[in-house]
């Protein structure tokens, strides 16, 4: 999930996606369009600049329920890639996973228990505000914070992913049975069923007149099902290559490609009737500089093609290798965090680049399962 970085908070890498412009402004209109009836007497400018002023410090709140989630994550020894915050609140991508259903639990829960503190929290400043006689427009706010805290706290309680409450389910699971990989797939399934009964309370919402609010929770109850979905899909392929080595899936020894040779005659030469989809780029040493694949080639320009390999460095991106391990080829595993760890993007590809020094140069080999 792409997003403009805007700096690090506690360590952790902070971004914003532009989907957030989407919620700010829903934010902003719905506390803007309710506040003339709780607190009535006040200009509409004012109910819209204490609109945005909420939605800002509700979008604070997201964000210290994920830095919440990177916290625990971090003191279980699992790290923490970024924090990004979107369309549907945050989302904090790990780079593996618990060790324990216990570790897990912690840092499942700990998200919606945030949102739950910041709720009473919200509402003893807005008692406490109204015993101080301050405005009753900003008591509004806080009382709006306080409510909006405690729903999302409660909602991401639900059982199933990929919200926390699948975690949490996850982490329940894993301890009763024993296995990761079954609880994390029951907790996935579980998320379809709770994606399915959304959907349809949003429809009969929108049947009853509630059109804003049915479509809106038939959406949420969409994502749930395709998110749900495809986590399980991540489970069983991070299942199916558990403990695979680099030399079981990899060709030991593939061609390779002289780099001063033309585009149109690596074309001619190599790539028809071939099966590989990437070659190691050879100097005229023999050493390797660089590992040329087809989606660099469908860059290339026609017109281009006469330009040597070496000279793609001057066309574009310079050459990159997925992944280079050290000496000992075949003796690292496929570690489940290669191919899409928790809250990242699944990745039935497993491109996997190894690299062992022979004599000064670089030998690579690469496999797709």
């Amino acid at each position: 999930m792409g997003g403009i970085p805007i700096g690090r908070i506690a360590g952790f890498p902070v971004s914003v996606n532009w989907s957030v412009l989407v919620i700010l402004w829903l934010f902003t209109w719905s506390l803007a369009s309710t506040l003339p009836s709780a607190v009535p007497g006040y200009a509409k400018g004012a109910y819209w600049l204490a609109g945005a002023c909420g939605a800002l410090i509700l979008l604070g709140s997201l964000l210290a329920h994920e830095l919440t989630h990177a916290v625990l994550a971090r003191r279980a020894g699992v790290k923490v890639i970024n924090v990004t915050l979107w369309l549907f609140g945050g989302v904090t991508r790990l780079g593996g996973e618990a060790k324990t259903a216990t570790e897990a639990f912690r840092i499942a829960v700990s998200g919606p228990l945030m949102s739950l503190t910041l709720a009473a929290v919200f509402g003893a400043a807005a008692y406490g505000l109204g015993v101080l006689g301050v405005a009753h427009i900003v008591l509004g706010v806080a009382w709006w914070l306080a409510g909006i805290n405690l729903l999302l706290g409660l909602f991401n309680l639900l059982p199933g992913a990929p919200l926390d409450g699948g975690r949490v389910l996850k982490a329940y699971l894993w301890r009763r049975h024993g296995g990761s990989v079954r609880a994390a797939i029951g907790a996935a399934r579980a998320g379809r069923i709770l994606a399915f009964i959304l959907i349809a309370l949003g429809l009969l919402e929108f049947l009853a007149g509630g059109m804003v609010g049915g479509v809106w929770l038939a959406f949420i109850g969409w994502f749930i099902f395709a998110a749900s979905r495809e986590e399980e899909a991540q489970v069983i392929t991070r299942q199916a290559i558990a403990g695979v080595r680099v030399a079981d899936v990899m060709t030991a020894d593939p061609h390779t490609a002289p780099a001063d040779i033309t585009i149109e005659d690596f074309i001619q030469r190599y790539l028809l009737g071939d099966r590989h989809s990437a070659y190691p780029v050879a100097d005229r040493d023999g050493s390797i500089i660089g590992l040329i694949t087809l989606a660099q080639l469908r860059g290339v320009a026609p017109s281009q093609r006469a330009a040597t390999l070496d000279g793609m460095r001057r066309l574009g991106p310079p050459f990159t290798c997925e992944r280079g391990l050290p000496t000992g080829i075949g003796s690292w595993p496929v570690e489940p965090q290669d191919v899409g760890g928790p809250s990242e993007g699944s990745a039935y590809e497993c491109w996997v680049g190894c690299a062992r020094t022979i004599g000064g140069g670089v030998r690579f080999g690469w496999g797709h399962r």
